[in-house]
Order: C-alpha cells, then sequence, then structure tokens
C-alpha cells in the first residue's frame, strides 16, 4: 500500500489514522511521540489526541475484538488497515457522542485517500460494522473479569453479543486492559493474580491533575491525601497555578522521595536525571542554602531546566558532560532513573505494550551505569536518593542491595507504593505506584 503521508484533508480522524500507522509499523516498540496536530482547531485536536490515546490504552482489545471479523491474523494487516481500525474501533467502544455513521463514513474514506485498495476499504467496512453488531448495551457497571465485557475508564462499558476474550483468565485481562501478557504473567509471579489484576485495572483509569501545595481554591477538589488537591474538569491549570504560585503538578506518591532527604544540609546537591524539574524544585525550596545542580540527557528537557534556572536561585542546570566531570562534590545525589513506567500506566499508555524481559533487564542496565555514574561525584559522608515510578522488583528493592554489594553504601530507608483507583472510582482516590530509597556512603 503507498505511504499514508500522501497530503489530505486535516480532520481529526485523519491526523489520528496517520499518527497510528507510524506506531502501527513499529508496535510493540512504542515510544511517546507528540502528534502532529498543529493544522487541527482546538476541539479537532481534542478528538485525535483522545482516539490515539484509546488506541495506544486498548491496543490488544481492540485487535481481539477486530478478530472476530477477520480471517487473517492482526499481526498480518497492513498498517494503515491497523491505524484505522484501532482509530474506529477505539471511538465507537471508548468515545461518547461519536455517531456511528461518522466513524464509519470518515475512516473508510480516509483508507481510499491514504491509497487503500478497494479491498482494504471494504474489510475496514466490514470489520467496523461487525463490531457495531459486537457492541450490545451499554452498561453501567462492567466486569473486567467477564469474556462478554468491554470496560472504559469510568467503571461502564459494553456487554457484548458475543464472548470475545480469551478463556485464559490472564491472558482474557490482558486483552481487555490493553496489556502485554508477558507483564501480566510477570506480575502474577511476583504479587499474585488477585494484585496483578487489580494492577492491571487500574491502568484503565483516567489521571486526575493532582497539584501538591496548591491550598483551598474553588477550582480545586481536595485529593485523599492531605496536601494533595485535583483540577476540576473544567478548570484551566494555568488560572490555578497563578494563584497559587507555588504549587506544583505533582501526584502524592512522587512526593515522598524528597522528604527523605530533610534533616541534611548538603551543601552541593546534583538531580543527575532531573526531567522537567518538579523534584529540582522541592529540593531547592527544602534545602535553600544548597547549590542544586540540574542535568538531563534529553536536550528538550535540559533547556527547560536552564530556563527554571533562571527563575530558582539556588538551582543550577550543567550539561550531562559537565556532571560527569564533578568529583568528591555532591552531598546528595538524586537518581530519578529512567523506568519502566509501571507505576504510572495510565499516564505512559505505550508502556503497557513495549514491555518484555529483554526491556526490563536493558533498563536495569542503564540504571545500574547511571548510577555508577553518578556515585563518582560524591564527597565522603553523602547521601543518594534513588527514585522510580516502577512497580519491579529489579528496578526498585534490588538496586539498593546491588549499590551496597558492588559500592559499600548502605540503606537507610525505603518506601514502595502501589498504585490505587480502580476504573469507577472517585478520582479522589487515585494514586501512582513507585518506589524511593535513601542510602548514604
Amino acid at each position: 500500500m503507498p505511504d499514508s503521508d500522501a497530503p489530505m484533508t486535516a480532520t481529526a480522524r485523519d491526523v489520528a489514522c496517520r499518527h497510528l500507522v507510524e506506531i502501527a509499523r513499529t508496535w510493540p516498540g512504542i515510544f511517546p511521540r507528540p502528534i502532529p496536530s498543529g493544522e487541527l482547531d482546538a476541539r479537532d485536536r481534542r478528538l485525535a489526541e483522545a482516539i490515539v490515546n484509546e488506541a495506544l490504552a486498548r491496543w490488544t482489545t481492540i485487535s481481539a475484538i477486530a478478530g472476530q471479523a477477520l480471517r487473517n491474523p492482526w499481526e498480518r494487516l497492513d498498517a494503515a488497515v491497523q491505524a484505522a481500525l484501532l482509530s474506529g474501533i477505539a471511538q465507537l467502544l471508548f468515545l461518547d457522542r461519536v455517531p456511528d455513521h461518522a466513524v464509519v463514513g470518515e475512516t473508510v474514506e480516509w483508507i481510499k485517500r491514504s491509497g487503500g485498495q478497494r479491498r482494504a476499504a471494504g474489510l475496514v467496512n466490514a470489520v467496523l460494522r461487525r463490531v457495531i453488531d459486537l457492541r450490545g448495551r451499554p452498561i453501567e457497571q462492567a466486569d473486567g473479569h467477564r469474556r462478554d465485557h468491554v470496560l472504559r475508564s469510568n467503571g461502564g462499558g459494553w456487554e457484548l453479543t458475543e464472548e470475545v476474550f480469551n478463556e485464559d483468565p490472564l491472558l482474557a485481562m490482558a486483552q481487555q486492559t490493553g496489556h502485554a501478557p508477558w507483564l501480566l504473567e510477570h506480575w502474577q509471579q511476583s504479587m499474585g493474580r488477585k494484585d496483578a489484576f487489580s494492577t492491571a485495572l487500574h491502568g484503565l483509569c483516567t489521571p486526575p491533575i493532582i497539584l501538591h501545595g496548591a491550598g483551598r481554591d474553588d477550582d480545586l477538589l481536595a485529593h485523599d491525601v492531605p496536601g494533595f488537591h485535583l483540577l476540576k474538569p473544567d478548570a484551566r491549570l494555568e488560572d490555578v497555578l497563578d494563584r497559587h504560585p507555588e504549587a506544583i503538578v505533582q501526584d502524592s506518591t512522587t512526593a515522598r522521595a524528597i522528604p527523605m532527604a530533610d534533616g541534611l544540609e548538603p551543601r552541593v546537591i546534583l538531580d543527575l536525571c532531573a526531567g522537567h524539574g518538579t523534584k529540582s524544585i522541592q529540593l531547592a525550596r527544602r534545602h535553600p542554602e544548597s547549590n542544586v545542580l540540574v542535568s538531563d540527557t534529553d536536550e528538550r528537557r535540559l533547556e527547560d531546566l536552564e530556563s527554571l534556572a533562571q527563575r530558582v536561585p539556588n538551582i543550577e542546570a550543567v550539561s550531562p558532560e559537565d556532571a560527569r566531570l564533578l568529583r568528591d562534590e555532591v552531598e546528595l545525589l538524586v537518581l530519578d532513573v529512567p523506568c519502566s513506567n509501571t507505576g504510572v500506566l495510565p499516564r505512559r499508555r505505550e508502556a503497557r505494550i513495549r514491555f518484555d524481559a529483554g526491556r526490563l533487564q536493558d533498563l536495569v542496565d542503564l540504571q545500574r551505569q547511571i548510577t555508577a555514574d553518578g556515585l563518582a561525584t560524591l564527597t565522603t559522608n553523602a547521601h543518594i536518593l534513588y527514585a522510580t515510578c516502577s512497580l519491579e522488583p529489579q528496578e526498585n528493592e534490588e538496586m539498593p542491595k546491588w549499590i551496597n554489594k558492588w559500592h559499600g553504601h548502605e540503606l537507610v530507608q525505603e518506601s514502595s507504593t502501589m498504585p490505587a483507583g480502580q476504573p469507577g472510582d472517585p478520582p479522589t482516590t487515585y494514586r501512582d505506584g513507585g518506589y524511593a530509597a535513601l542510602l548514604r556512603t
């Protein structure tokens, strides 16, 4: 089939389908990439993003349901056909107020405009209409363990006219929640089936915007964790931050890491994987006498950190090269390392697809290398603050053991948090999962 990047009308469904084609070509090695939606107005941009987000979160759900109408395996479909079906079925099952005729008509027209042969357009049309037939009645409380229920993020869903999902409960849950089967098998071994399934269902939640340190505001709801608030759906984050300049967007689990260093008086802090600088701001506020050095290997994030350094007096941005040249200077090393993101899958929807044993080992190797490089910057009587947004013991509890074995630093304290909130639960109960540990030299 000819390349799907040929010029075509810029509608929300066009943009979503074109984006999904590129993702389908790299599946399952999917990583975050911006949706090129600049040509759309605000309303269509939101629709395009919603289509892509639901397609990523429910990739295996959609492919399982589409399989009811396919003669050949999903994996053998052309990337453009996969993209069309992902977009169309995501709208039919997971988005509201989208007319069926518009979904079918525009999706079929897109596959035609993208160079699809008549056979491809007929296939897409037939599969989408078969899904409409399968989609029985809407239900307020769907059961993620049933083979004929499709669960939505609000706890409701669809009762299908046939049992679609696998007879094996683990494979059915993987299909129902969009997770790679290997990930659920891995979780079942490490945490048991009940918690593994609960964690998988948590991945379907729509994460709220959570603020730390905002105080009372008519545009906010109090979170179940004191000191945290949720942005109301119809409120503007920019307006709230203008009224509460000290507030930061941060989940309660992420916020647990930095207070572990309270009581320390480091002259130099190095935040080696500072990202967008959320923890850097906390460090600067809690240690106003410290020089907080921040760095990141991502060029765009480093630019953001340089901008942050201009606003916060005791923050200084340094390049990764300059950070590696530091020797015997750092008294608190912060390692918020790249990880599998399994504690934040509602926020990193693509991560549930690419997870496997090889990628996990690659991440552990990377974390060890970053840690070893960072340890070389430490002075005597220093501390290390290690953090992830992962649920995996290999990335979490086993890392301080590795540091102790090979570098002699001892664990002071650690905290492991499981995610909270299920589809349909009040958003005030939502919490990410993650891990943090403080070590000393």
